[in-house]
Parts: C-alpha cells; sequence; structure tokens
C-alpha cells in the first residue's frame, strides 16, 4: 500500500506542462479529496467548497494522476476509498494541518493563534474543570475561534468532527495521541438521612446492602464497580441507578436516594455544609483521570498544542482528601 510523509510532498501550484509526480501535489486537489472523505462524496464537497462538481471531478482524477492510484470508488450507487485512498488519507491531512498552521503563523506572531479549534468534552469535565478557565484562554488569543461540545456522545475526529476530545476513558480511543490533563479524587456519599436509616458500612462486604448512584452507563445489569486504589472491587446492590451527569447524582444524593460516586470537587460544597457525608471514611479510591486526546496529524498544529499545554498547566493544582463530614 502506499505510504507517504509531508517530507515526501511539494505542494505548489499548477503546472500543466510538467511531469506528473509525488512532488507535484496541487493543494486544491488534496483538500477536495479530504472533503469528499468527510462529505460522504464529491457533490456534497463541491457544495462545500464552493465549486462546480465538475471541477471537483476534473481535481480528483488530477490527484489520482499525480499520485498512480485509483484513490475513490464513485458511481450512481457506490462511493468508497480504495485501499490506495485509505492509506493516502492520513498524509492527505497531515499535509493540510501542516499548511494552514504555516499559514496561520506567517500570518501572525508567535503567540496570536488563529482559525477555529473544536473541542469535545464530557459535561462534568466542561462545567466543572474547563469553563473556570475558558476565559483566560480567551482573552490571550481572541483570534481564535473556539467552540465546546459537552456530552457524552461518540464523537470522530478522523472525520473532523474534533480537533481535542477530552474524556475520562481512553477506550476506543487507542489510536490517539493523549495527555493526561486532570486527576479528579472520587468519594462515596449519602444524606445523613439515608445513612441513618441503612446499615452502617464498615467493610467492602456491607455495600451490597445499599442503593447506589453512578456514572457507569456502560455497564448493564445490577453490577457496580468500585475503583479503589488497588483493584476494582464488584458490587451487586440492592438498588442501583446510573446516569451520564454527575450533577444529577449529587441532587439525587442530596435527597437521601442512595449513595452516589462523584467527583469530590462536585461534592465537597455539600460535605461541608452537611447535607452530604462521606460514606465510607476509610475507603481509599482511584481517582478519575481525565485525558485531553488529538489526531497524531494534529501533534505539531499549533492552536491544539497551545490549548494542550495551558490547560495541563491550568489544572495542576493539588486536591485535599476528603474528611468524613460527620
Amino acid at each position: 500500500m502506499m505510504k507517504m510523509s509531508l517530507n515526501d510532498v511539494d505542494v505548489r501550484a499548477e503546472n500543466p506542462n510538467s511531469k506528473s509526480s509525488a512532488q507535484d501535489l496541487i493543494l486544491p486537489d488534496v483538500r477536495l479529496f479530504v472533503k469528499a472523505v468527510e462529505a460522504g462524496g464529491l457533490t456534497h464537497a463541491a457544495g462545500a467548497l464552493g465549486i462546480p462538481k465538475a471541477t471537483a471531478s476534473r481535481q480528483l482524477k488530477r490527484l489520482e494522476s499525480t499520485l498512480g492510484h485509483l484513490l475513490m470508488h464513485r458511481s450512481a450507487h457506490r462511493f468508497g476509498l480504495t485501499d490506495e485512498g485509505r492509506s493516502f488519507l492520513s498524509a492527505a491531512r497531515d499535509i493540510l494541518i501542516a499548511v494552514d498552521d504555516a499559514m496561520a503563523q506567517r500570518a501572525s506572531t508567535s503567540d496570536d493563534l488563529r482559525g477555529r479549534l473544536r473541542v469535545s468534552a464530557s459535561s462534568y469535565f466542561g462545567r466543572a474543570l474547563l469553563a473556570p478557565h475558558l476565559p483566560a484562554f480567551m482573552a490571550a488569543h481572541p483570534r481564535l475561534e473556539i467552540t465546546v461540545r459537552l456530552g457524552s456522545h461518540k464523537v470522530d475526529l478522523s472525520r473532523e468532527e474534533a480537533d481535542v476530545l477530552i474524556r475520562a476513558s481512553r477506550e476506543g480511543c487507542e489510536d490517539l495521541v493523549a495527555r493526561r490533563v486532570a486527576s479528579e479524587p472520587l468519594v462515596l456519599c449519602a444524606a445523613p438521612s439515608y445513612l441513618e436509616r441503612r446499615p452502617q458500612i464498615k467493610d467492602l462486604e456491607d455495600l451490597a446492602q445499599h442503593t447506589f448512584l453512578t456514572c457507569d452507563t456502560e455497564r448493564a445489569g445490577q453490577e457496580m464497580i468500585i475503583p479503589i486504589v488497588s483493584r476494582e472491587h464488584s458490587v451487586q446492590p440492592i438498588g442501583l441507578f446510573r446516569s451520564n451527569d454527575p450533577e444529577l447524582l449529587l441532587r439525587l444524593a442530596c435527597a437521601g436516594k442512595g449513595i452516589a460516586l462523584i467527583p469530590l470537587i462536585l461534592a465537597k460544597p455539600n460535605i461541608e455544609d452537611g447535607s452530604l457525608q462521606v460514606a465510607f471514611p476509610t475507603l481509599e479510591l482511584r481517582p478519575m483521570e481525565f485525558d485531553l486526546m488529538y489526531l497524531p496529524g494534529k501533534r505539531n498544529s499549533r492552536k491544539v498544542r497551545a490549548f494542550a499545554d495551558y490547560l495541563l498547566g491550568a489544572l495542576k493544582q493539588p486536591a485535599g482528601r476528603p474528611s468524613s463530614g460527620a
């Protein structure tokens, strides 16, 4: 299969009299190819780029002629990448990222970022950890257009649905570059009214006699995993409620509906005012760790690197151990 790196390619203006080679790639052709993959066809790509479909077809043919490979299967009923097309797609994206970044750098000072940065993060991370630090980053880079989308929805970075992904799990993201940006202590907490009417928790076996509120939405059945520092402990509680929103779990815990497993930073105000108590003070839980991830091809993107470096520095703050709140 074809393998090409950015060092092999010189993107230059079209010269119809020159001999086609890998050294003569034309930037609009590469951009058209990537857009066609993302849009799902030449017609949609032509519309997005504002060019006639016939022009888009000529550009794709010219690119295929330059590379010496058919990149796409295309007909009235079929559209898809060939093996060579899939191989070239990664290099094509690297080319566009490098060129766009170089253009932005030439048009600005070393600290003046431009363009668009799209961030996808879980709702909890966005509200509790990202939001307090966004104003300073926005002020430092006023010409950078920032879009933040919150939620636990699946995001495909390879289809450019976002530039940066922030999640508490790397599952399904093994091919991405990952940087650990936050490590949030967890706590098992409940309302005093709940703990007063339920069996006292002295050891792990006692947990099965309680109702739990957890973010573990991916697991089926009544099993719950308690992330202890040394291992994962499985519990079959008498009741289990799941949600991907820790703030909802916090509200239910305050209402006496069970023991919530949530980030300490979220529960701390309620623990301090006595509306919640730490249910198992001697149990040491493994923290929730958040990773900032992006495609390997964006490793040298100035805006991605600047955002990652800033967030990593901003979130380096020590967190204290919870007290029992009793």
